[in-house]
Order: C-alpha cells, then structure tokens, then sequence
C-alpha cells in the first residue's frame, strides 16, 4: 500500500514502444470504420454493452450497426465503445454515439440525458441570489461572523435566474444545487482567528435527510425549479450527503451505535483522519460519520437518497466525501436508482486521493464519475503560474485518460467551495506558499494584476476542450476573487461587473458554444501535440471534423496552415487572438481554438 489508497506496482518494462493508436474513419450509411496505427491483439466492439463484430481490411475496421436496440435506457442515443490492445499495451478507446441507426454527426442531435453534452454550473444556494427576503434567517448568535452566516440566497432565487435566461445565456445544460436539506439551527465548531462558529448554511450538515431547510425554501418550490429548468432543456443534480449526519439528526439520536467511534482503540480523536481513517473518521465532533458496515444503515441511507429521484425528477447526484463511504452503499444505490427509476440519472462523486482510489469508485454498477482534482491541481499550476511549463499537464491529462478511459465523464472544476479561487492565485494576491483558508479570514483579497482574467480565460477553454464535463463554479464565469473558505463564497454578482469581468463572461460563453457545438470536443480522440517552450497544442478529432487548440505563455508567432492537401476550412474559431494570412499570432498568456473539416477522402 502507499498508504493513499492504491499500491506500489511491480512493473514489467519490456515494452519496446507505444500502444497504437485508434483513429475516427469514415461514416457509412449502416455504420462506421477506424483505423489503428499499427496490428492489433485484441478487439473488443460493444453496442450499449452487447459484444458486436468489426470486419478488418489491414489496418481498417469497419463496424456495421445491428438493426437491433439492444439499450435499455430510456433514452434516445445509444453507445457504440471499442476497445482494442497490441503486445505493447492498451490502446485508446473511441466512443460513437448512435441514434435510429446512424451515427451521430451534429450535437443539435444530443439531449440533456446524453452526459457527454453537460456543462455544469455548481452554486452554493445561501450565496446565489436572496429571492425571498422573508426566508432570510441568518442564526442570530454574536459568535458568529457574517462571512460564516446565512446570507439570504434561496431556491426562489434560482428560479428567478432560471426563468430570465442567465444559464441559457451563458450555456449551461446542468445545474448542480449545493445541499438543500434541514440543517441545524444553532452555531457549531470553532475557528480561532479571528474567532467565530458557524453556522450550517453550506448545507453539509444535514439534520434531516428529506426535508427541505426552510431558510432555502420548499417541495413546490423545488419541484417548480425542476419543471422550469427541464422545459429549458436543462438538467438539474442535488448535491446529497451520505457519509455523516449532524449530532441533532434524528437518526444519531435514536441509534448511536450507527456512528463510528468517535475515539480510536488508543484514546486518540477520530476527526479528519482523511487516510488512516478513512472510512470511520469523523468531520467534526458534532458530525457523526455512519457506520456503513452495518447492512441497516446501507438500507436507510440509500432508501433516504432513491427519495430524491423518485420523489423529484431530478437528474443526478454530486455525493459528498465519497471516498470516505464504503463500495457496498454505492453499488446498493445505484441498484435502487437504476432499479426504481426510467430516466438516465448521472452520479458524481468527490474524492480527493490516489488515480487508484478515485477510479475505485467509477464503474457501472457504482459511480458514473468523480471530479478530476489531480487535474485541476496540474492546470492550476500551469496556467496560474508564468513559468510556462506545461509538461506536468500533458502528463497528467494522459494519465486520467489511462485511469478514466479516453471518453470518461469525470468533472473538469474551474474551482470549488474547498479552494482558494484560481484567479487569486493567478494575480499573485493569494500565494502558492500560504495557508489560503488563513488568508480568507484574515485579511482581504484584492485584484493585484489583472492578466489574471487571461489566465482564468485559459483555464476554462482549457476545461471545455478536453475530455470529461467541464464545471463552472459559481463567479468563475466572470472572476470572483478569494481566497479559500469562507472568501470562495461570496455573493454572487449579477450586476456592476467590471469590463474585465464582462470580457470574461463573454469568452466563457463563446466557449461554452463552441464545446456543446463540436462533436471533436464531445467525442473525439484526444492528442498531444506540443507541450514544450511555452505551448500546449491539444487536437481533438471526431471522423471529419478536427478541433487544434493552441494554448500560449509566450510570443511565438504560429504558423497554422488551415488550408492543405488534407483539410478544408470549415469554421475557425478564434479566441483573444489575431489572424493574419494563414497565421495566428496568439498573445502571451492567450490561446487559440481552430477548427477544420477534413475532406472526407483523407479523414483515415
């Protein structure tokens, strides 16, 4: 074990070189073809995971649809995955999308249910917006600063956005709601300096499991969110906690014994023991984690969480500390769900840990997905720094692509309500060397240099262009600056913005576009085609169509020729750059995004 969830590898390095590479051909009027780079040992083509055969012609398969639907999800694409190895290795995979027969070619095509589409947009309900000031409650007890008090946002405020455009607008298909449920009245836990409690107005500490907390709104009104944002073409995920409930939960107090112990055999304290401890480790001391070695708990907390999607007609989960549960809840939830409901539900969940231990959580009969924190934590790096080096992020992206597959559905953050915001550390007013929590309490964070929006621009196309969801954190879209909790949870600004976060806005919405518009961005074979001097050059390609994004930390003039013997321009999307004669110059700390369309006696 190397004591993080996942083990030191014995490793057999006879390989003699790479695995070779499987490629989009050409669209048949009954199927499709690929192509390898080389033999192949092993083939395996699965349509909605039914085994079908592929016909090789050297290096070309073709695959011919099944007039049979073999799906039984209630919904109107099916998936075409092929998976393949050479004595050297695995391969990548290629995924193709099917509808009537044929495949998918343009996203207009694509439904809110298709995963692969979703933008996410995640917003803590208290800091949205207030749109009914007479639920406004914040806990009246003077221990309790304002920065970790009620503030006022609501469920009616995220009908209101909804109802006038804001997710339309910028893009958005999914809505992530932070907790929603009964959480408690009082102040709890302590922060030294400067001193205060909290209160529960992030919504981790649930008191009920079902009931909605009055301060945020009410089952009506819930369910109006729902109805108006689905009539949108928008799909709405509750984030649930499974793993802990609070001390004044009704669950703790008529059955102690469903928690963990609070102290461990040698007398020491059982709280944020995050890997020694992880599946029994309490939060906090008046956060009893639930002792999922018990089969009554599994049956009450997973019964609790099918209520939502049942209930409601939500369409999917982010679940809480999901590394701290064991497997047997997840695999028994979603058994229930898949078992009680006729709609495609999409899970997702939170673990910070080991490539080994985030992916022992993704499989069908468990989690659809998890967020990609190691990611995140390289583009960070790369794109909140000025040293230009992007070789951490080419290797890191590589390896998700290993670990996830090459067409998974992990989450791609531009930040969460656990880390100080990027743009902070991008404009050098939050260090890389200091305790960014300190810092959100003890002094106030400014807007020091203002190419921080460049660099925030970089981070988002850099999510929206490669493989997985990309996730918006509320304010990201336009710059909200902070350091870590409770300064990444401000109140989200609708109005007054700057022409920087104007600008910013804008360009997240081009984004946005152009990733729900480019079948390459959504299902493309992903390649690396520079990450050396100061250039990230990624290229996305899907049958015809090839998408060459070109990310830049210093002044070299590109030379990018979209018309050749093997590509015709089809659209070109260029973004914060300048086009002269067939080049792009890209502006330090800027990017470009081209897009051709390949003629189609060259597209193998």
């Amino acid at each position: 074990s190397n004591g993080m969830g996942g083990f030191n590898r014995v490793i057999d390095n006879t390989r003699t070189a790479a695995p070779a590479q499987l490629a989009y051909g050409k669209i048949l009027d009954n199927g499709f073809t690929f192509t390898t780079t080389g033999a192949l040992e092993n083939i395996v083509v699965l349509y909605e995971n039914q085994m079908i055969s592929a016909s090789q012609n050297g290096n070309s398969y073709t695959v011919e649809l099944p007039e049979k639907d073999f799906t039984n999800r209630n919904s109107q694409t099916q998936l075409v995955r092929i998976y393949a190895s050479d004595a050297n290795g695995r391969t990548n995979d290629l995924l193709v999308p099917v509808q009537d027969g044929n495949v998918v070619q343009d996203p207009s095509q694509l439904a809110r249910s298709d995963f692969h589409n979703q933008v996410l947009y995640f917003m803590m309900v208290d800091r949205f917006l207030d749109g009914d000031p007479s639920n406004t409650k914040p806990v009246p007890d003077p221990e309790i600063l304002p920065k970790a008090n009620y503030m006022g946002g609501d469920l009616a405020g995220v009908l209101a956005k909804i109802k006038d455009g804001y997710f339309e607008e910028l893009g958005i298909n999914t809505i992530w709601l932070s907790p929603i449920t009964q959480n408690p009245e009082g102040a709890y836990g302590l922060w030294p300096e400067p001193r205060t409690k909290f209160s529960g107005y992030h919504g981790y500490w649930p008191i009920s499991n079902t009931e909605i907390d009055y301060r945020f709104g009410d089952e009506q009104l819930f369910k109006e969110i729902i109805e108006e944002a689905h009539n949108r073409d928008m799909n709405v995920i509750l984030d649930y906690v499974a793993n802990h409930v609070h001390e004044e939960h009704p669950l703790y107090k008529e059955h102690p014994e469903w928690a963990t112990n609070l102290y461990l055999e040698d007398g020491s304290l059982n709280t944020e023991r995050w890997d020694d401890q992880r599946l029994t480790t309490w939060f906090d001391t008046f956060m009893p984690t639930l002792d999922f070695s018990k089969p009554e708990v599994v049956e009450k907390m997973t019964d609790s969480a099918l209520y939502w999607v049942t209930n409601y007609e939500l369409d999917g989960f982010r679940h809480d500390a999901t590394k701290h549960v064991p497997e047997v809840y997840w695999r028994t939830l979603t058994k229930k769900v898949r078992s009680n409901t006729d709609r495609p539900i999409y899970q997702i969940g939170e673990t910070y840990g080991s490539y080994d231990l985030i992916r022992s959580y993704v499989s069908t009969g468990m989690l659809d997905a998890q967020f990609d924190f190691n990611q995140y934590d390289a583009a960070v790096s790369a794109f909140a720094k000025a040293d230009g080096d992007f070789s951490n992020l080419a290797e890191t992206l590589y390896k998700g692509l290993e670990y996830y597959g090459h067409h998974h559905l992990m989450g791609n953050i531009s930040g969460n309500q656990d880390r100080a915001r990027f743009i902070s550390y991008a404009s050098g007013d939050v260090s890389f060397e200091e305790d960014a929590k300190k810092a959100g309490w003890t002094r106030e964070i400014g807007m020091s240099d203002t190419t921080a929006f460049d660099r925030l621009g970089m981070l988002q196309a850099f999510n929206m262009t490669v493989p997985g969801v990309p996730v918006i954190y509320y304010g990201d879209e336009y710059g909200s600056i902070g350091a870590n909790d409770p300064d990444n949870r401000k109140m989200m600004k609708f109005k007054d913005l700057s022409q920087r976060e104007l600008n910013l806005k804008e360009l997240v919405q081009e984004l946005v576009e152009l990733r729900r518009n480019s079948m390459s961005l959504l299902y493309g074979t992903t390649q690396i085609l520079s990450d050396t001097n100061g250039m990230f050059v990624l290229e996305r390609t899907y049958f015809g169509e090839k998408t060459t994004v070109y990310f830049n930390e210093n002044a070299i003039l590109l030379n990018v020729f979209t018309k050749s013997s093997n590509a015709d321009l089809m659209d070109i999307k260029v973004l914060n750059a300048l086009e002269t004669d067939k080049k792009i110059q890209v502006k330090p700390r800027n990017f470009a995004i081209i897009q051709t369309k390949l003629k189609e006696s060259t597209q193998e």
